[in-house]
């Protein structure tokens, strides 16, 4: 029997690795994944292990692989997360991730030397964990010899290589679109960028798997390793969504992004901007900062049950009489408040937890439609959502999404998340696939669709004053 030919993709999630291999068509062939924790505390801080990624892509890329033909490999990740690695691309301490807000003085800095920057001084955004990393962790930096990105970091674990892709770059503060790098000013502000390693495009080559990295994953050693680059673009890829015009997609996981592609160059105050590995497509980008984690957070609260049952959450009426702000660990989009929590509104003795999953899901769905409000009000036209990541397996939460926001929520049949868009980059790398428009086909089926009820979406969008009046009571932390 002959060995079959695929393209691999990983993605380091905030909560799991993922490992996909598709077929030369970019069908799904197998698949793995393996979560790994965050450390956080009350100061902001959200810290991982970077050599769990690593441990996690060893012990599950052999079982995705097999004995196949592995054409190529990309990785992508959540972003941006730094990690700090010695010349040898050994860790020499924990990966500040995009949820560690601690930063705060530091983005404000950057924010005066670079005040035209169209991703805002927020910690989130990655630049500021480099002087917060100089300043507060002496010892760390000192042993440090590159900061590379999550991805980066598994690329430079399979290649030996340190690459920081373009799309990752183009995420953080006080990225120059026109010169394809940092802004000068900040370069010669001892701020740490000089521990960035060189910007390469997502779907560069930058190197093939040693030998050492093959025994440990078993991918086969010289197959080349692609760039990669930050999960929305993988979720992007994976979707169709390729070109000005094409539809919303949510990539729904630890958190809930929305990903609509847009001009390059684009700026919108209080949005996130990042490059697409599309040429001249850049992504304007949503996002809330739990809510796969808070669903997560709910149902870990009963052993006893699965409060996620779409059955049991459909039977309830909706909306529901409690109300409730999901922002279990600051905010995004719209507030970029760091100091938002949540909020339940109307529990009562009779409240259970079914109940109580439905108004997480509910309070996601209107944290969503307030970001889609606000595209809108830009000139986007948006008439229809494909739901992608592990929030999108939830026919509960998708028909909540579709009624909260008035349109279509799809889930594409090929909605496995960002590790399979990484394995479609790692195929336009080396030819596997003829060219970005070639990935259209791969994303045209529609597995289910959910369509809004007309009564339901008016209620919404009555609820989404009440919503709106208790993410104020944020404004006061």
């Amino acid at each position: 029997m002959s060995r079959q030919n695929v393209v691999v993709g990983i993605d380091v999630g905030t909560s799991s690795v993922k490992v996909v291999a598709t077929d030369l068509d970019g069908r799904l062939v197998a698949e793995a994944s393996t979560r790994y924790p965050t450390m956080t505390d009350l100061a902001g801080g959200a810290e991982q292990d970077a050599e769990a990624w690593w441990a996690a892509v060893s012990a599950i890329t052999p079982t995705v692989v097999r004995d196949a033909k592995v054409a190529a490999v990309a990785v992508t990740s959540q972003a941006p997360t730094l990690v700090p690695v010695d010349a040898a691309g050994s860790t020499t301490g924990p990966a500040l991730t995009w949820l560690d807000r601690r930063a705060i003085a530091e983005a404000r800095r950057i924010g005066e030397i670079v005040p035209e920057s169209r991703n805002g001084a927020d910690p989130f955004f990655g630049t500021a964990k480099l002087p917060w990393l100089l300043a507060e962790r002496p010892s760390i930096a000192a042993r440090t010899a590159h900061v590379l990105s999550a991805n980066g970091f598994i690329v430079q674990r399979l290649t030996g290589v340190a690459t920081l892709d373009d799309t990752s770059a183009s995420l953080m503060q006080g990225f120059d679109e026109t010169s394809d790098a940092f802004d000068e000013q900040l370069m010669s502000a001892d701020l740490g960028l000089h521990l960035l390693p060189p910007i390469v495009r997502a779907a560069a080559i930058v190197g093939t798997v040693t030998v050492d990295a093959a025994q440990a994953t078993g991918l086969p050693a010289g197959t080349p390793v692609v760039a990669g680059g930050i999960d929305s673009v993988g979720s992007a890829l994976e979707a169709g969504t390729l070109a000005v015009g094409d539809p919303l997609v949510e990539m729904t996981g630890f958190s809930s992004v929305t990903i609509l592609a847009a001009p390059a160059g684009v700026s919108v105050p209080g949005f996130i901007h990042a490059r697409h590995a599309v040429e001249g497509v850049d992504l304007l980008i949503t996002a809330q900062v739990t809510a796969g984690a808070t669903v997560d957070w709910m149902n870990g609260l009963d052993s006893t049950a699965d409060l996620r049952d779409s059955d049991a959450i459909l039977a309830r009426s909706r909306p529901s009489r409690l109300t409730m702000v999901p922002s279990l660990a600051g905010e995004r989009t719209p507030s970029w408040n760091m100091n938002a929590r949540g909020i339940i509104d109307g529990i009562d003795l009779a409240t259970d937890g079914t109940e109580l999953m439905l108004a997480v899901m509910e309070g996601n769905a209107l944290a969503l439609a307030t970001d889609v409000q606000s595209l809108r009000a830009h000139g986007y036209t948006i008439d229809r959502m494909l739901g992608t990541g592990g929030g999108s397996t939830s026919p509960a939460w998708l028909q909540i999404k579709s009624d909260a926001l008035g349109i279509p929520v799809q889930r594409p049949a090929s909605g496995h998340g960002a590790a399979q868009g990484a394995s479609y980059l790692a195929g336009l790398a080396v030819g596997v696939h003829a060219s970005v428009e070639s990935l259209r086909a791969l994303s045209a089926g529609i597995e289910a669709e959910y369509a809004p009820d007309a009564d339901r979406h008016a209620a919404y969008v009555a609820k989404l004053e009440r919503y709106r009046e208790l993410t104020a009571l944020n404004t006061s932390r």
